[in-house]
């Protein structure tokens, strides 16, 4: 599974360099633009996870994302799906 996470000031602050963030690709806004409307023109598929709150998801979160905040990840697995090739990118 391929997971791409977008760099936030606050996601970036809370993860330290022991969680092995240097496996992952980071995704510009440009690029982030690109892939959602090519999303939108079936193009391409990929799941939009938004790790923060609920209550801060609620008031501010990119259309199309779901809400999976770090601390349920783990519990909830099953909404990223079994394709081991879908793109999952995380903000």
């Amino acid at each position: 599974m391929r997971v791409i996470s977008i760099g936030l000031v606050l996601i970036l602050s809370i993860c330290s360099s022991a969680w092995g963030m240097e496996r992952f690709e980071i995704v510009t806004t440009y690029e982030l633009k690109q892939l959602l409307d090519d999303r939108e023109a079936g193009i391409v598929d990929f799941i939009l996870v938004n790790a923060l709150d609920a209550l801060i998801y609620e008031h501010h979160h990119i259309p199309g994302s779901i809400n999976l905040p770090l601390h349920r990840v783990s519990d909830a697995l099953s909404v990223l799906g079994k394709p081991k090739d879908r793109m999952i990118i995380i903000y």
